[in-house]
């Protein structure tokens, strides 16, 4: 695994592209500063399309948006699988059978969210529940 390094502050990125547009290339540069050449080539040509002399790539806004967007289908998909799963059992709440197990959930705090994703007992001793590895990675994500 590659080691990862702290980014760079811009003004650092902006002065190296403009060694480089002014005749130095990124691998004298390399050698007597810390970023890679590869690293320096990537901003310069990331400072072109920025500026429009380049038209082969996203630029930093539609980069940033893209994003975004990216994240918010991951949230949106996340609250699809929630709901898909709290009308399959939602049968059990309108008829008022629910399990052993959601009572005690709803006792100790958990919201119904969980219940929806498919919290599944595996024992029950003393009044709480065991969970499995699923349950764990499920619980972890609505910060129970």
């Amino acid at each position: 695994m590659p080691k990862s390094h702290p980014p760079y502050p811009p003004e650092y990125r902006r002065r190296m592209v403009e060694l480089v547009r002014a005749g130095r290339g990124p691998e004298d540069l390399a050698r007597e500063f810390e970023p890679s050449a590869q690293a320096i080539r990537n901003w310069v040509q990331q400072a072109d399309l920025d500026e429009g002399r380049r038209q082969d790539g996203l630029t930093t806004d539609e980069r940033g948006e893209l994003n975004k967007l990216r994240r918010e289908n991951r949230t949106l998909r996340l609250e699809r699988e929630i709901l898909k799963n709290f009308r399959a059992r939602s049968h059990l709440l309108l008829n008022e059978k629910l399990p052993h197990g959601i009572l005690l959930a709803a006792r100790e705090g958990w919201p119904l969210a969980y219940w929806c994703l498919g919290a599944r007992k595996k024992t029950w001793s003393g009044g709480g529940c065991g969970l499995d590895s699923g349950d764990a990675v499920w619980r972890s994500r609505l910060g129970k």
